[in-house]
C-alpha cells in the first residue's frame, strides 16, 4: 500500500505513507553533492548465483511485523520481503505490473475491480493464494477495532469484495463510487494468509455493513475480541503467524537485537517474479550511530544508511579503505516541524507563519546537512512538477517579520523576563514548549538550531527524545507540543487524505496533529473523486495553497540519502522510491561469499 509513514529506515509499501525516523537516501556512488543524476544503473544478474548473509544496519526495531498495523517504515521494508501485493510497481518506471494477479477488468463505470490470481501463488506454508485471503485481508482492514487507522483510510469507497463466477482464483472488488486510486488501493496491499490467522473462519461471520456501522460493530463481541487478536504483539512477531507469500520467510526477532529473515527456497515466482539471492537478510539493530559505522569497517554489517551527513563525507571520506562502496540514491521523503493543533500556542495561524520565518532552512542545509537536501513549500514530492503548486513562494528565514506576526497574534514580553506571554483563556500564558524528538542526531543538531532561533525573539523551546517506538506512540496519542519528523513520499498520485483530513485525526490516524478545517477536507474529498486528470491537478494545486497559508507544518526540505555497503555485492542498484535498494536482488560471487562458505545456513 502507498501509505505515508514514519520510519527508521523507508518502507516499500506503495499506497501509505509511512513516517521515518532517520535521514533519507539517494543513486550514485559518489561524494559530489552537486550531481542530481538519478539513473539507476544497468541490471548485473547474468551470473548471478544464490547464498551469503546480508547483514543490514537499522537505527531501531520495528514496531509490528503485521503489515496491516503497522506504519513505521522500518517493519514495512521488512514486512515486504515476507507479504506480497495483487500488482507491484515497477521501480523504474512506476507502473503497475501484475504480481499475486493480473492488472484487473475494470467496469466501465468504473466501480468494480476483477482481479485473476496467479495458479502458482503460493504462501510459503505451501498453500495456495486464493480470493478467500484477499477477502480476508481487506475484512481485517475494515474492521474497526484493528489498528488499521493509516491504512483503512484508503478503502473507505470499497464496499465489499467477494469470490467472482465461483472462481476461487478470482476477486471482485465493489466500491461505493468511482475513485481514480482504486487500482492503487486494490493492487497495492499485502495479502495475509487466512488459513493461518482465521482458521476457523470467524471472519465470515462479519458482514461489510457491520465495518461500516460503529453501533453495530460494538455489538458484535466476537468481532472486538478477534480485532485484538490480531492487534496483538504475538500476531506481529510470532513465525507461525507471519507467514506471507514473498521471497523471503520470517525467522526471528531478537528485541533490541534485530530480525532475521531466510530465503523461502520454494519461492512461488522463482527469480523470474521476484529474485532472492541473499540466502538471509538480517536487519540488526544498533542505535548508536559511531558504532554502526564501526561495525560497517569492520565487516560486522553490511550495508547501512548513515545518518550524520559529516560521517558519511568526512568519516567515510576513504571508504574504499575498508572495503565499502559509497551511494547516494534519491528517495522520495519530505522533513517538517509539526505544530500540536491542541495546543493552544499553535492555534493561530499567524503565529504558525511567525515560527516557518524563524527557521533558516538555507543555512542548516548547507551547514549541517553538507547541502544533501532542497528546501519544499509543500506535502507534494518537489520532482512531481505536474501537480505541484510552484506559484507558492519560499518562506524565507525573517527574524523581523516573526516579531512582527508575534506581536499581530498578541504575544508580547509584558514583564521583561525574556519570554513572548499571553493572556489566552484568561491566564497569563508564556511562549514555552518542547520539541518531540527520537534519537536521531542530525535532528536534534537541526532542532538545536532552530531553538536558538526561537530564543532570539522570545520562545523558550526545549528538545525531548525518546526511542522510536516511544516516539511514534506519543505522536499517535497527540502526546506532544511540537516534533520534527519526516514522511515518505509516494512514487503513486499523492492522497493527502491519510495526514490531513480532519477524520484522521481522531484515535491513531495519522493527522496527529489534529489540523481541522472545512475547507481542508473539502477540497481533499473533491480531489479524492474527481476522474477528471485535469480539474484534479487544479484541485491538488489549491488544497497546497490552503495549506501553505494555514501551515499547520513548517515544511523543512526533501533530504539525499546515504548509504554504504560491502564491496563483495554485485547489483546494487538504488531505485529513486522508498526504500532504494532492494537487497533481494544484490548477489554476491561464489568465491567472494562471506557467510555461505564458513557457516551452516
Amino acid at each position: 500500500m502507498n501509505k505515508l509513514k514514519i520510519t527508521a529506515l523507508f518502507a516499500v509499501l506503495i499506497i501509505t505513507l509511512v513516517m521515518t525516523g532517520c535521514g533519507g537516501k539517494t543513486t550514485q556512488q559518489n561524494t559530489n553533492n552537486n550531481q542530481q543524476t538519478n539513473d539507476v544503473a544497468a541490471v548485473d544478474t547474468a551470473t548471478a548465483v544464490s547464498g551469503d548473509w546480508l547483514i543490514i544496519r537499522e537505527m531501531s526495531d520495528p514496531e509490528k511485523l503485521n503489515p496491516i498495523v503497522s506504519n513505521d517504515a522500518t517493519a514495512s521494508e521488512i514486512c515486504s520481503y515476507i507479504f506480497e501485493y495483487l500488482l507491484t510497481q515497477n521501480k523504474e518506471t512506476y507502473e503497475l505490473e501484475p504480481l499475486l494477479a493480473n492488472l484487473p477488468v475494470i467496469s466501465a463505470d468504473n466501480l468494480t475491480y476483477t482481479f485473476t490470481i496467479n495458479k502458482n501463488a503460493k504462501f510459503s506454508d505451501g498453500k495456495p493464494v486464493t480470493a478467500n485471503d484477499v477477502i480476508f485481508t481487506l475484512k481485517l482492514i475494515k474492521i474497526p477495532f484493528i489498528d488499521a487507522a493509516a491504512t483503512r483510510n484508503y478503502f473507505e469507497m470499497v464496499e465489499k469484495a467477494e469470490v467472482a463466477d465461483g472462481d476461487p482464483l478470482k476477486v471482485k472488488f465493489t466500491l461505493t463510487k468511482p475513485n481514480w486510486r482504486g487500482i492503487y488501493t486494490l493492487g497495492l496491499f499485502s495479502i495475509l494468509p487466512k488459513h493461518v490467522l482465521d482458521p476457523e473462519n470467524i471472519t465470515d461471520k462479519f458482514t461489510w455493513e457491520e465495518f461500516k456501522d460503529m453501533n453495530a460493530a460494538r455489538n458484535n463481541g466476537a468481532m472486538m475480541k478477534y480485532a485484538d487478536f490480531i492487534n496483538s504483539q504475538e500476531v506481529s512477531r510470532d513465525a507461525k503467524y507471519l507467514i506471507g507469500s514473498g521471497p523471503y520467510k520470517f525467522e526471528k526477532w531478537d528485541t533490541g537485537a534485530g530480525v532475521t529473515l531466510v530465503r523461502n527456497a520454494n519461492y512461488w515466482g522463482g527469480t523470474v517474479v521476484t529474485p532472492n539471492y541473499p540466502q538471509k537478510i538480517i536487519f540488526k539493530t544498533i542505535q548508536d550511530n559511531s558504532a554502526a559505522l564501526v561495525a560497517a569497517k569492520n565487516k560486522e554489517i553490511d550495508a547501512m544508511s548513515v545518518i550524520k551527513p559529516s560521517d558519511f563525507y568526512k568519516d567515510l571520506e576513504n571508504a574504499d579503505q575498508f572495503n565499502l562502496v559509497k551511494a547516494r540514491p534519491f528517495e522520495p521523503a519530505y522533513t517538517y516541524l509539526a505544530w500540536n493543533q491542541l495546543n493552544p500556542l499553535f492555534q493561530d495561524k499567524k503565529v504558525r507563519l511567525a515560527l516557518a520565518h524563524l527557521v533558516d532552512r538555507k543555512t542548516i542545509i548547507d551547514k549541517v546537512m553538507y547541502g544533501d537536501g532542497v528546501p519544499i513549500q509543500s506535502h507534494v514530492f518537489y520532482k512531481n512538477t505536474k501537480i505541484l503548486n510552484s506559484d507558492l513562494p519560499e518562506i524565507q528565514y525573517d527574524p523581523e517579520k516573526a516579531k512582527k506576526l508575534l506581536e499581530e497574534a498578541g504575544w508580547k514580553d509584558s514583564n521583561g523576563d525574556g519570554v513572548l506571554d499571553k493572556v489566552i483563556n484568561g491566564k497569563k500564558t508564556d511562549f514555552k514548549f518542547t520539541f518531540l524528538s527520537n534519537t536521531n542526531p542530525v535532528r536534534k543538531q537541526i532542532l538545536l538550531v532552530i531553538v536558538d532561533a526561537l530564543k532570539k525573539v522570545g520562545i523558550q523551546a526545549e528538545v525531548q527524545e525518546l526511542e522510536w517506538s516511544v516516539y511514534l506512540d506519543k505522536t499517535k496519542k497527540h502526546e506532544f507540543e511540537a516534533t520534527y519528523s519526516a514522511w515518505t513520499s509516494p512514487t503513486t498520485p499523492p492522497d493527502p487524505y491519510q495526514i490531513w483530513h480532519s477524520s484522521q485525526s481522531e484515535g491513531e490516524g495519522s493527522n496527529y496533529i489534529s489540523f481541522k478545517n472545512k475547507t481542508n477536507d473539502s477540497l481533499i474529498e473533491t480531489y479524492r473523486n474527481e476522474m477528471d486528470e485535469n480539474k484534479r491537478t487544479a484541485l491538488i494545486k489549491e488544497w497546497q495553497k490552503l495549506i501553505y497559508d494555514e501551515q499547520p507544518y513548517t515544511f523543512l526540505w526533501s533530504p539525499r540519502a546515504r548509504y554504504i555497503h560491502d564491496k563483495r555485492f554485485k547489483n546494487a542498484r538504488w531505485y529513486n522510491i522508498q526504500p532504494s535498494p532492494s537487497y533481494n536482488e544484490w548477489w554476491v560471487p561464489t568465491g567472494s561469499q562471506k557467510y555461505t562458505q564458513n557457516k551452516n545456513n
